[in-house]
């Protein structure tokens, strides 16, 4: 996983490589690349993240560990919104 998302960094931000130590900001990442990251981590792991788990995590080992995080936990149930039809 830490190979998979230090890969998906690296070509989001446009750098040769990148440590579990380096941080998402100081590597020139901005809330757009953000965003970007952010997606392809979704669909490549399947997991529910927001911007938020990405700007919340110092480096990339802690962004990695709210990925697991996120792997680990249980689905959050889909809610489905029903209206109501009025009657004649």
């Amino acid at each position: 996983m830490l190979e998979t998302i230090a890969a998906v960094w690296a070509e989001e931000l446009g750098v040769a490589g990148v440590r579990p130590q380096d941080g998402f900001f100081e590597l020139g990442g901005h809330s757009l690349t953000a965003l970007r990251v952010v997606y392809r981590v979704r669909d490549e792991f399947s997991v529910d993240l927001s911007l938020r788990d990405l700007m919340a995590s110092r480096t990339l080992a802690d962004f990695v560990a709210t990925v697991h995080a996120a792997r680990e936990a249980p689905a959050r149930p889909v809610v489905a919104l029903v209206g109501r039809r009025g009657t004649r």
